[in-house]
């Protein structure tokens, strides 16, 4: 079953393309802030006069926590796999590796702002769909520690052998407003703005492989004798192709009826301050909301427990009895509804802008120096529990051209570095970017990469 999960989900995030997973770079560039709304809803309205309109916004990437570029290059001169090279990534390893990847393609996104008589943006709003693709498959060390070099090492211990693997596929149509708000001067705190900001988003999702509980715990007893085998797994499977299940064949797919497979809600909530002008703060709690699927799924659970003690022979010498494992193993097949989270993710960030400027009647400030972070609540698609730290400038040169650098550290990538490049051309905006240079730079610092590349309109 595990192969036949992992199988279907490559198939179908390849046939798609490959988010990475967080767009740092457009939180740096002010052209970008419109876009950025998505990973913080209280940047909607900013550099913006009275509207834009993206039709172009491509991002894609993938990561992992446990190989290198350079570990596969190694292994592509030797054509072998020695003992040297295994050990060696199995100390690199951490105790769960991590493999992601992911792609954001917006359809549309049309952003505007209700001005005051002064020509100050008082109300901002934003409307759009997009389609998403999000992967993340998780396996245990000690699984491949198991398989290198048996299970004497784990004696008087229990150990997780079942990888988890989670895929979503969907699209959305969103609806975003945000309002800015002047506070009274307070002493010296002057020129006070709250930024309370919403996105609302109505989701339909095309296909899914859901795992809430993926464990197969193995336990070996001291003296080696006997192995205790727990499973408690449960997997959910959705696509948007008419076939009864994953035993079938490709003859028995109707392509013909390729639609959602279930509906959702999502929403994002944020709010922003701005102090003395030059110095911001936002918060976002992002990805909040599921989505019901209830079209071709497939569930399959096990909850059972085994004990091994060696191989049996009978009296007459010619059947072996290994005892039921492959019964243990096989789940139990439904074709039951199941609700499938987003990842929600808690990001905060702060940036200091220097030199005020304004350029038809769009005000921008020359240096910004950002610093973001990002905080999910379960190793699950594009959230992970272990935080990403962002630090980021920017240079904007008389709002034409928008350039700057980033690092971050944490994250599943561990280390990044990347760059981005926008123009304002006219009443074209268009711009590249990568929070992920290095595996350019280093093949050692290669475990992942992202791209971003858009193109809009602005009025």
């Amino acid at each position: 079953m595990i192969k036949q999960l992992v199988t279907s989900a490559i198939f179908i995030a390849s046939a798609i393309s490959v988010k990475a997973q967080y767009n740092f770079s457009q939180i740096h560039n002010q052209h970008a802030h419109n876009l950025a709304s998505s990973q913080l809803p209280s940047l909607l309205g900013d550099d913006m006069r009275t509207g834009e309109i993206h039709l172009l916004n491509l991002y894609g990437g993938f990561a992992n926590n446990f190989i290198s570029a350079y570990d596969l290059q190694q292994f592509s001169q030797s054509g072998n796999l020695s003992n040297t090279y295994i050990d060696n990534v199995l100390n690199k390893m951490p105790k769960e590796a991590t493999l992601w990847a992911g792609a954001d393609l917006p359809i549309f996104n049309i952003f505007f702002n209700v001005n005051k008589k002064a020509r100050e943006p008082f109300l901002s709003f934003g409307i759009g769909m997009r389609e998403r693709v999000d992967f993340s498959m998780t396996m245990n060390k000690d699984l491949f520690s198991l398989i290198y070099k048996g299970n004497k090492q784990f004696a008087d211990q229990t150990v997780n052998l079942s990888p988890s693997l989670n895929f979503l596929f969907y699209n959305e149509y969103f609806l975003a407003a945000a309002a800015q708000l002047k506070l009274p001067d307070i002493g010296k705190l002057k020129t006070i703005t709250i930024k309370p900001a919403v996105r609302l988003r109505m989701l339909n999702g095309m296909a899914s492989i859901y795992m809430p509980d993926s464990h197969i715990d193995m336990y070996t007893h001291p003296d080696g004798r006997y192995i205790d085998f727990t499973t408690s797994l449960q997997a959910n499977m959705s696509s948007a192709v008419d076939t009864p299940d994953f035993e079938s064949t490709l003859d028995n797919i109707d392509l013909q009826s390729f639609k959602s497979s279930g509906k959702g809600f999502g929403m994002d909530l944020g709010v922003g301050v701005t102090l003395f002008e030059n110095f911001q703060a936002h918060l976002g709690l992002i990805d909040m909301g599921s989505i019901n699927f209830n079209r071709n799924t497939i569930n399959y659970t096990k909850n059972d427990t085994y004990t091994y003690d060696g191989i049996d022979i009978n009296q007459q010498g010619d059947a072996i009895n290994t005892g039921n494992l492959d019964e243990m193993l096989q789940p139990e097949k439904t074709y039951n509804s199941y609700k499938m989270p987003l990842p929600t993710k808690l990001i905060l960030s702060g940036s200091y802008q220097y030199r005020k400027k304004a350029k038809r009647k769009v005000t921008y400030f020359v240096h910004n120096v950002s610093v973001t972070y990002v905080q999910g609540f379960r190793n699950y698609l594009s959230s992970t529990k272990k935080p990403a730290l962002n630090v980021g400038y920017a240079y904007n040169f008389k709002n034409l051209v928008n350039t700057g650098a980033s690092f971050t550290v944490g994250g599943v990538n561990k280390v990044m570095a990347g760059a981005h490049l926008g123009f304002r051309l006219g009443a074209i905006k268009l711009g590249l970017a990568s929070n992920n240079f290095l595996p350019l730079l280093s093949a050692k610092a290669g475990r992942g990469t992202d791209f971003n590349m858009y193109l809009g309109f602005y009025f």
